[in-house]
């Protein structure tokens, strides 16, 4: 069974959501983890990082435990400098 949203994402904001996913990729293939060995090593949720990365709908709170595993990163502003 197929679940269909009653109200689809736009294909702008589904454009938004797929350059956070590649960039938060990119990010956890530089610390050269798995997904599931991200995920453990964070106490994420592997299904919710995974829809994360395949730039699925996600919550805020998991974006921002995601960029707690990365020091360098200090805010949210750090994250999308270059959108």
């Amino acid at each position: 069974m197929v679940y269909e949203r009653i109200n689809p994402i736009s294909d702008r904001h589904q454009a938004t959501l797929t350059t956070i996913g590649k960039k938060i990729l990119e990010l956890r293939r530089s610390t050269g983890l798995s997904i599931e060995r991200f995920c453990v090593r964070n106490d994420l949720p592997r299904i919710s990082y995974a829809n994360l990365e395949a730039g699925k709908n996600f919550h805020m709170t998991t974006l921002l435990k995601v960029l707690d595993a990365y020091p360098e990163i200090k805010s949210l502003g750090d994250f999308f400098m270059g959108f």
